[in-house]
């Protein structure tokens, strides 16, 4: 793919943002360097219900920028809440999702964009010497491999969130009804044409990481439960198993073959496994309930663009003529 087609594709860079004030400077400098060579883009900041300086900043960015578009949410929703209304709300054909933290250059972008260029709905970054934690790389290689070799979940290997895609394709990954998105699982199940190509990564440019290793774990309980039935069939074998151990062992106490120490710490384990096959369960009936949640997975207080009522936290205050008129909107 040549260089002229990339830089001629029309892209919007959606950069989720969540208490970045060390490095969104740095972020819309980089960020707009790069787009600067394309001949229609915009850069669309989705603010995460930041407590710092993060959304004075971007507002002052649109001011001198009008390239530069943002919504702000009324609170923290989370990373899954923020990229799927930036995906929702981007006005160009393709999209390229970027942390503001850029660990994944800026200047690798149109590496994706020539990829995507060659009939691809999604490219995503690999990240080459990924420059995080051990906790985060071995994690990260722990939940793919549970998830590829023992759940037979379907995830593009080493992808990343660093990844450019169809806005189109995205739109249908992120609106599929999914309380928590996950989009690279996802992804494979619509029929999305994904590829991956090998991008540079380097340490934060400022600020802290946000992943803490409880939402990491929770992020792949998410994924886990989301999108395989696995473990439900090994609570089902399990159960089977415990059953059949039960009576062997009643029937051994009985005649006096084993006494009732073995039997009591057998009951202890079975009842374990019981309890943890009922944790299982449960984590399965999560989705449900949130399903039934009349909270939506995200709402705005303010932005620079048109957003959808359902979306807009204001949606129901009453219009200026309802309020001249001393009545409120129907």
């Amino acid at each position: 793919m040549t260089d002229g087609a990339v830089w001629a594709t029309p892209i919007t860079a959606m950069v989720p943002c969540f208490n970045e004030e060390a490095c969104i400077e740095q972020a819309y400098r980089e960020i707009s360097a790069v787009m600067a060579a394309f001949a229609d883009y915009e850069i669309l900041f989705v603010d995460d219900g930041s407590r710092d300086r993060t959304l004075e900043l971007i507002k002052k960015f649109a001011a001198g920028d009008s390239r530069v578009r943002y919504l702000a949410f009324a609170r923290n929703f989370g990373l899954e809440a923020a990229f799927s209304a930036g995906f929702k709300y981007a006005s160009h054909p393709w999209t390229v999702q970027l942390d503001a933290d850029l660990q994944s250059p800026p200047g690798e972008i149109p590496k994706l964009v020539a990829k995507a260029l060659d009939g691809y709905d999604i490219v995503f970054g690999i990240r080459v010497d990924r420059q995080d934690p051990w906790l985060r790389r071995w994690g990260s290689w722990g939940l793919s491999f549970v998830a590829r070799r023992l759940l037979a979940v379907s995830l593009p290997e080493r992808a990343s969130v660093f990844r450019v895609a169809r806005t189109s394709v995205a739109r249908r990954i992120v609106l599929a009804g999914l309380r928590s998105p996950y989009f690279i699982a996802t992804a494979p199940l619509i029929g999305a044409r994904c590829a991956a190509v090998p991008t540079a990564h380097r340490p934060r440019a400022g600020g802290t990481a946000k992943w803490s290793l409880a939402r990491l774990v929770g992020h792949a309980t998410d994924l886990f439960v989301g999108f395989s039935v696995r473990p439900l069939a090994a609570i089902y074998v399990a159960a089977t198993s415990c059953a059949a151990l039960a009576a062997v062992l009643l029937c051994l106490h009985e005649t006096g073959v084993i006494g009732a120490g073995p039997l009591t710490a057998a009951v202890l384990v079975i009842n374990a496994a019981t309890f943890a096959g009922l944790g299982v369960l449960a984590r399965y009936l999560v989705p449900a309930v949130r399903a039934r949640s009349a909270l939506p997975a995200y709402l705005i207080r303010e932005s620079n663009l048109p957003i959808e009522a359902a979306d807009d936290l204001y949606a129901y205050e009453p219009s200026p003529a309802a309020l001249h008129s001393g009545r409120t909107a129907a």
